[in-house]
This record gives C-alpha cells, structure tokens and sequence, in this order.
C-alpha cells in the first residue's frame, strides 16, 4: 500500500521548519542541506548551499510533512488550491484530545488565519480549516472512525 505525504515547496524550509516546531508543535524534525558538493550545481556558493535545505520533514498528529527550498525555478509559490487534512479518530480518547490541544496551540499563536472555526459538524464529526503564515492550507478534522463506510 502507498503512503501519500504532503511535500512543500518552500522559499525558506529552514525557517519554515522553526515556525512549523514552535506554533504547531511537529516533531521528528529532519533537514538535510544542500552539500557542498551540490552547491555549484544550484549555482550558490558554500555558504548559501549550508542555508538552503535540500530536504526536510516532520510530523503533526502522525502526519509526516515534508518540504523542499524552491529549486524549480517558481516565481511566486501558490498553495491556494489544495489543503493538508490532518483526520483523526474521535472514537479514541488520546486523539480526541491531541486534536483539540492541537487546535488551541494554533488558534491561540496568533501565527495562522483561522477559516473555519473548529466545531462539531452536522456529518457527526468536528473540523475546521486555517491557513499558515506561508500561505499553505491546512484542515483539522476529527470523526468516529467506525461509522465510516466500510467499518460495519
């Protein structure tokens, strides 16, 4: 089975990582730059290859993010048509209650536009939506996960 993992383009993942670990609380934090070696590929210098970060990662409620500095040649990074759904089980107590911590460590940063608050919804289970400082959408979403089609 394949696992999907959101992989950002960034114009500053090291910095983006610092901001991700302090106003979400991710975990597992990984960053690898760009090497020496690499750098005259990028056409950048040592220093600026040392700054740059070739690959980074980390996790948010048990979702592995990962993200990259921009070596496309991207003008302007738009994150506009898609969103990162974080969804958890509300059948589980220790879930339930990372989601709602979750929740009020962003809500409380002051670091990210809330969308839609997060609420019991008609479906039977809480969501809500906020966009980071980057401009990256994100989806906060906590349902009974056995009455989901296919768990009867």
């Amino acid at each position: 089975m394949a696992t999907v993992h959101p992989y950002l383009t960034m114009v500053n993942t090291k910095e983006a990582l610092t901001y991700y670990e302090d106003v979400f609380g991710a975990s597992n934090i990984v960053r690898m730059p760009v090497a020496e070696a690499q750098a005259e590929q990028f056409g950048v210098s040592a220093e600026q290859a040392a700054e740059m970060t070739m690959h980074g990662q980390f996790d948010v409620l048990g979702t592995t993010v990962m993200a990259a500095d921009n070596f496309m040649g991207v003008e302007k990074l738009d994150y506009a048509s898609v969103a990162i759904l974080l969804d958890l089980n509300s059948e589980d107590a220790d879930e339930s209650a990372a989601a709602d911590a979750f929740w009020k460590k962003i809500a409380e940063s002051g670091q990210v536009t809330i969308n839609m608050p997060y609420e019991e919804q008609f479906w039977g289970g809480k969501m809500g939506d906020f966009t980071d400082k980057y401009g990256v959408r994100w989806m906060l979403h906590a349902q009974p996960y056995s009455q989901m089609p296919g768990q009867n």
